[in-house]
């Protein structure tokens, strides 16, 4: 086993290559999922509280989803904000699944299911970025990654990240992921992109927790109503007694 400063540089590396990650993720990914939703939704501040008024057609989307938890109160306050800036990519994934009119992807017609490479749409780039995330939330216990696992994790998140991209934005796009792949970051750097990872698994964690003991509680209820229907159902069936 190897001990000493060269295992210690190891570490530090592969602590290092998960913090990249991390970072790649939330920074360069909020900042394209930004642009997508900023291309449906025009990012002026009128434009965002027209999202929110009761005369928007999103709104009872929106009040569902807060009614139900998915939006939950700083993720609801985050709305009331003059620019799209404010929005974190946990409200933005929130927002381009509800209110920005895409759809599950076609090749697999679900939100949660990670599509074919063949499937190079939005909404497929959409959902491997997600799904990418999960591949690296799996290294958190440790927080780090060894060179070849990192690679190719880079590789795929990348990939979805300038999928998303158009125009101008693919080359900008692409700089900007390679200055995150090379720059130094200090540990507390390291330590804030690795914090906000963690932030955004436990908040999908919480929230399918959640909508689970929802549906569960629902059904039961159903279950109930039906019981009661059918026992209501058989009394009416049953003669009265005859009266001495």
């Amino acid at each position: 086993m190897a001990s000493g400063p060269a295992a210690f540089a190891s570490s530090t590396r592969e602590n290092t290559n998960y913090a990249r990650l991390c970072r790649l993720l939330i920074d360069i990914g909020t900042e394209t999922l930004r642009n997508i939703f900023n291309g449906i939704h025009y990012p002026a501040a009128a434009s965002l509280h027209k999202i929110l008024s009761s005369s928007s057609s999103h709104y009872s989307t929106l009040q569902c989803l807060k009614k139900r938890g998915v939006l939950n109160p700083t993720l609801w306050g985050k709305l009331s904000t003059s620019s799209s800036a404010e929005f974190d990519i946990t409200l933005l994934m929130v927002l381009l699944r509800n209110v920005c009119g895409l759809s599950p992807p076609v090749s697999t017609g679900n939100w949660d299911e990670l599509p074919p490479e063949s499937d190079n749409s939005t909404e497929a780039n959409i959902v491997r970025i997600k799904f990418f995330r999960n591949d690296v939330y799996a290294h958190a216990s440790k927080a780090s990654t060894n060179d070849a696992t990192f690679n190719q994790l880079w590789k795929n998140i990348s990939n979805a990240i300038i999928g998303l991209e158009s125009g101008k934005n693919v080359t900008s796009c692409a700089t900007a992921i390679g200055k995150v792949k090379t720059e130094c970051m200090d540990p507390d750097t390291e330590a804030h992109f690795r914090d906000l990872l963690n932030d955004w698994k436990k908040y999908d964690d919480n929230t399918k927790e959640m909508l689970e003991e929802l549906t569960g509680n629902q059904e039961k209820a159903i279950e109930q109503i039906i019981k009661i229907k059918a026992l209501s159902g058989s009394q009416r069936g049953v003669p009265r007694a005859l009266e001495p």
